[in-house]
């Protein structure tokens, strides 16, 4: 029993590696089995970095969550977790950069043809540009010798930036993706920012309430379950305050299609 717990524990140890490892030869098995079924190039490059960005946004996702998750059933128990954190968001940049090397070079034909795209895709691609460049600064400083060179609370608030980074990465995939524009994925999507939002609340509404509140069990309950309604009000409503290039377009051909049948 004393080899397999040591064995676990090496394991777990070296977590960063093998995640490092596992993305790089997830990336290359992408390319693989996409190559052998898809004959066109171009529509070989569109799903190609289609698959990229999702799981870039999957691995994000999951570097983003592991922090209040650790607040909610203990630090302690998350620590393993928390090593690996890191791996994980240098995951996140590197499909992300494969995303947009693909979606530039391969799909679009280089940066001389950016001019030619609509101005909404223009905005877009410069909140996604901007994502990218907050990704890469988290990767860059998720080295320990740089944490420690930084000091970790430094280091800390300067990897805040992750969370204006994801706002621009979903605004620069709803905007111009053109899997969102379906329901069940906005369900999807609607469910696991509800959820990370939730857990976020959880520790904001908490460090407040000791610092400056100091509401009983009842007051802060409250406080919690209504600021956390209020932000899923607003996520569920951001649809309909941003538009999606390829939905609206789809509305327009249709009802064109509809008159002209009329």
């Amino acid at each position: 029993m004393n080899e397999i717990d040591e064995l676990a524990q090496k394991l777990l140890d070296n977590s960063r590696f093998y995640i490092l490892s596992t993305s790089f030869l997830i990336s290359l098995a992408v390319i693989g089995f996409l190559r052998l079924q898809i004959p066109s190039d171009q529509i070989f490059y569109i799903r190609t970095q289609q698959v990229f960005g999702l799981l870039a946004i999957f691995y994000w996702y999951v570097a983003l969550i592991i922090s209040p998750i650790g607040h909610v059933i203990g630090k302690h128990r998350m620590k393993k977790v928390e090593f690996a954190r890191r791996a994980i968001g240098v995951s996140a940049f590197y499909f992300v950069l494969l995303h947009g090397v693909i979606a530039l070079w391969g799909q679009l034909g280089g940066l001389s043809e950016l001019q030619h795209l609509p101005a909404l895709f223009k905005w877009s691609l410069l909140g996604g540009t901007i994502a990218f460049g907050i990704l890469l600064v988290m990767a860059l400083t998720s080295f320990d010798k740089v944490v420690k060179f930084m000091t970790f609370r430094k280091w800390k608030l300067l990897h805040r930036l992750v969370y204006i980074g994801g706002v621009l990465a979903l605004l620069h995939i709803w905007t111009i993706g053109t899997h969102l524009a379906y329901d069940n994925v906005q369900l999807v999507v609607f469910i696991a920012l509800v959820v990370l939002s939730g857990l976020e609340l959880y520790r904001i509404t908490k460090l407040l309430n000791n610092t400056y509140f100091h509401l009983d069990k009842a007051e802060a309950v409250t406080l919690y379950v209504s600021s956390w309604v209020l932000v899923a009000a607003l996520i569920y409503m951001v649809p309909a305050f941003v538009q999606n290039y390829h939905s609206r377009h789809s509305d327009h051909n249709d009802t064109s299609h509809n008159e002209g049948h009329r």
